[in-house]
Parts: C-alpha cells; structure tokens; sequence
C-alpha cells in the first residue's frame, strides 16, 4: 500500500480537535469526535496495510504485524509513562504500581471505569488519556487473527458486520439496564466493546475498497455529493442531539455511518470539488502534524496536567495558553524525533511501509 498524505491530514484535523477541546473550549469543539475520527483511521489504513500483505504474500504474517506494533506504540507510550510518572511521585510523592501497569499492559480504559486513576493535586493523571489506546489493541489483537485466518474464504466480512452491529447492542442494554448510570458516561464512551465498531467501520470500508465487486458497487452509487452532503448532515445531528439516551447509544453510530459517507468520497471520489479536498489535506503543514499525531496525543495531556500544576487551572488566561501549547510542541518533538524516529528502520524491517 503507497503513502496516502491525505490520511495524515486528517489525522492533524482529528488531533486538533481532541488537543482545542482539551485547551479550554470542549464546550464548542467535540474532541471525543476526533477520537472517533482516529479510530475510523487507524481501522481503515491497519486493514488496507494486512490486505495488501495477504494479497502480494498470499498470507499475514501475525507474528512481523505484532512486531511492527510493538515498535509504532510502545516507545513514545513507555517515554510518556515514565515522565508522567515522574511528575506524579514528584506531586504525589507516592504513585500506585496497578496505575503502572494498567498505563502500560493496554487495560488503562477498564481501570478508568472500574477503579480510577489517582488525581495528580486535584488534577485528573495523564494516564487517563491510554483509555482509547487500550481499545485500539484490544481490538487488533482480536480482528488480525480472525483477518488472516478467514480472508481467503472471504468470512471476515461476517466477523467485521459482528464488530460493526455488537456495540450498539451493548450500549444498548447497558443504557436499560443501567440508566441511572448513562449521566456518569464512562461505560458506553471507554469500555473496548462499546466503542470498536467505530474501528470496525474503517475496517469494512477497507475491505469493500480491495474487492473489484464491491468496490466497483461503492463507486457506482456512493460516490457522489450527496452522499457526502448526507454524512456531514449525519455528524451535525449526532452533535447537536443531547439527549443523554441517544448521546450515550446512538450516537456514536450515527458518526460511524456519516464518517464513513464523508471520508469515503474524499478519499475517493475523482471529481474536482473532493480533489480540491484532498489536495489542501496533502499540504505539508497538515502531513507534518498529523506524523506528529500519535505523541501530541499523549503529550498534549501531560503538558496540560504539569502547566495547571504550576500555573494554576485557568485555561482561558495566555499564561496557561503559551504554556501549554509551547511545552506541547516541544515534548512532541523531543517523543517524535527521539523516541518515534529511532524505530522507524527497525517496523520497516518487518514490514512496515508507512
């Protein structure tokens, strides 16, 4: 699979929204969509890059996939954790071995349910932000092996429809069986299974885009501006509804649905106007922060936990402002081109192409 700049600019788009939202104005600008982006992303670019595998070797090799992980992730994941360690025994004067582990083994979004990270001086812990990384390898861990074992039979279409439908069914009987709880929304936004279809749904677009039926159908009758216009409609509406039943079920496959209307016609669609999109989202100032995605991530959220520590939490003052953006885009820099850089030979000898 060659280099598609354009998912890299809508990686920066994504990241920006989460990092705004962070910085003072959730309010206005819905981050957790741009985590719903991500996940959209990664599904459609890990699939189109196993796919690509199964057809040039005629099968997936699992074990160079894991490894190709392993070096991507863990790095600027193990860089993060020891600083925001760090940060927090100098704070805290005490960190929990079990906030460690959960940060680092991948179950960081079971802990933040279920147990909860342990505040830094009234401020929420960095670990908190490993909730949708957790999910992302949950997720892999389950849908490789079931990629390589059934894509020659063409079975994982079945597996992938099981991933899309799945979680809305759980977020829906967690929201009957548990209503008094949907306010709290830490269930139905970070457990793995109430949130990987939205993966899924980039895995499926994957899927049909390599077969020469269903991609020449798509083509036929998706690609085309209303389409489009029906999948910004979808995402407006599952931003405007507030209402807490919908929010915390519905809601987020009304995004899958009109993410995947949105992103399929400006990836794919020749006509001018989507060519005119995807020419501004190959600009090189987009391409670069979306490389950079993957540390702003985790870097954002600490250099926010340290700058409230030390200057206080108003956001809306320009102290907090320059001090979180500024201290952001140096820590990024420091994880990208110390940490990332580095292993950039080490992914591409197993594989890697991206």
């Amino acid at each position: 699979m060659k280099y598609t700049p354009e998912l890299d600019g809508i990686r920066a788009l994504s990241i920006l929204l989460v990092m705004i939202s962070h910085a003072g104005f959730g309010h206005i600008v819905p981050g957790g969509f741009g985590v719903t982006i991500f996940f959209f992303i990664s599904g459609y670019l890990i699939t189109s890059l196993l796919i690509s595998e199964a057809e040039k070797n005629q099968h997936i090799d699992l074990k160079k996939f894991y490894i190709r992980r392993f070096w991507r992730l863990l790095p600027p994941a193990i860089y993060f954790i020891i600083i925001s360690s760090l940060l927090i025994l100098y704070i805290n004067h005490a960190i929990k071995m079990s906030e460690i582990s959960a940060a680092l083994f991948y179950f960081a979004n079971y802990y933040k349910i279920f147990i909860h990270f342990s505040n830094v001086d009234g401020l929420l812990s960095p670990f908190n932000i490993l909730w949708s990384l957790a999910i992302e390898e949950h997720f892999y861990i389950l849908f490789a092996p079931l990629l390589a074992f059934t894509y020659r039979s063409n079975r994982y279409y079945q597996i992938i429809v099981v991933f899309l439908v799945l979680p809305l069914l759980i977020r829906l009987g967690y929201a009957l069986i548990f209503p008094d709880l949907l306010h709290e929304g830490g269930y139905t936004y970070t457990a793995t299974e109430a949130r990987i279809d939205s993966i899924a749904f980039g895995c499926f677009m994957a899927c049909l885009m390599h077969k020469p039926v269903q991609k020449e159908w798509l083509e036929r009758h998706l690609l085309k501006f209303g389409y489009f216009v029906l999948g910004l409609a979808a995402i407006l509406l599952s931003l405007l509804v507030r209402d807490l039943f919908f929010r915390e079920t519905f809601r987020y496959s009304v995004q899958n649905v009109g993410l995947f209307l949105i992103l399929l016609n400006v990836l794919f669609n020749q006509a001018s106007f989507f060519a005119a999109i995807r020419r501004f989202l190959a600009l090189s100032p987009l391409t670069f922060v979306g490389k950079l995605s993957y540390s702003l991530y985790l870097q954002h959220w600490l250099s926010m936990t340290l700058i409230s520590y030390a200057i206080g939490l108003n956001k809306f003052s320009l102290a907090w402002q320059i001090g979180f953006w500024g201290l952001t885009i140096i820590t990024t820099l420091v994880s990208y081109y110390v940490i990332e850089q580095p292993t950039i030979a080490l992914r591409r000898k197993y594989g890697s192409n991206v």
